[in-house]
């Protein structure tokens, strides 16, 4: 049991980290965007725009990039989705997005779903660089569900994630993904959304027995993806998981049954053989 719950943790473990070099890569690749705070007004603008442009052709998760000034104001937006738009002016000041980003730290906002389809998650980062302001994409998170696909546990095995809510983001039935699935009520995930973060950050994952949406019985473990607090589960069917543990303690209760019973022959025959030359000396005694 030891041994299938701590491959399990690791494979959950491993998703964790992965998930968390996704997420990174994209932070490292909007940061690289500051550079253009460096440049005279008007060609910093301009270079901006390539920037941006850059930025959402290496990386496909993100479908906008979005950049604000100093005091909040909209100058800035390249998209997938939609028009580009320069210079609008629009007012983000009291945008959570903004607030967060002013502070000087890294913004994750909470998932949705965008048009009822894929999920989505706002990164928002301050720029370095004078009067730099604040960088903001739109991360559709489709794109890391091939880290969950790719994860086998036996055959009726499977992985996926859940945000900070309990809400499905990653599953390989994508249709479940899609119906923004609840799993908060699951007593697994419910236990790893209530678990306080570990000190100094440690995302250490845990195992045990959980149950599915249908009631059924599992092996789960569970790994945080630091530092948006979503978590990664790796469950498999109890009754598969176990089964080769069966298998070994059967094979094991007919060997030790044949051994004993090769015992029991082996001692008659022992004890016939001593018996013998005792009684052919009780009989002539008796003589």
């Amino acid at each position: 049991s030891s041994t299938l719950t701590r491959v399990q943790a690791e494979k959950a473990e491993t998703a964790a980290v992965r998930i968390e070099e996704f997420i990174q890569g994209i932070v490292t690749a909007i940061a690289w965007t500051a550079h253009s705070a460096y440049l005279p007004a008007g060609e910093g603008q301009r270079q901006r725009y390539v920037d941006f442009l850059w930025l959402l052709r290496q990386r496909p998760s993100i479908t906008e990039a979005i950049h604000l000034d100093a005091a909040g104001r909209e100058t800035l937006r390249v998209s997938r989705l939609a028009r580009n738009v320069a210079g609008s002016g629009a007012d983000y000041s009291q945008d959570p997005r903004f607030l967060a980003a002013q502070t000087g730290a890294t913004y994750f906002g909470p998932v949705y779903f965008r048009r009822d389809s894929e999920p989505y998650m706002s990164i928002a980062l301050p720029l370095k660089g004078p009067d730099a302001g604040i960088a903001v994409a739109e991360v559709n998170l489709k794109f890391f569900w091939g880290v969950v696909s790719q994860i086998q546990v036996g055959s009726a095995g499977y992985a996926y994630v859940v945000d900070s809510a309990g809400i499905l983001i990653a599953h390989p039935d994508i249709s479940l993904v899609l119906q923004k699935t609840t799993l908060g009520m699951l007593p697994q995930v419910r236990a790893a959304l209530a678990a306080p973060p570990h000190p100094g950050g440690d995302n250490s994952p845990s195992a045990g027995i959980g149950k599915t949406r249908n009631g059924g019985e599992v092996l789960t473990a569970h790994a945080a993806v630091l530092p948006v607090g979503w978590h990664v589960f790796v469950e498999q069917p109890v009754s598969e998981a176990f089964s080769p543990l069966r298998a070994a303690i059967v094979r094991s209760g007919i060997l030790l049954c044949v051994g004993l019973g090769l015992a029991a022959v082996a001692s008659l025959v022992l004890t016939g053989r001593l018996l013998r030359p005792i009684r052919s000396l009780q009989r002539g005694a008796a003589r």
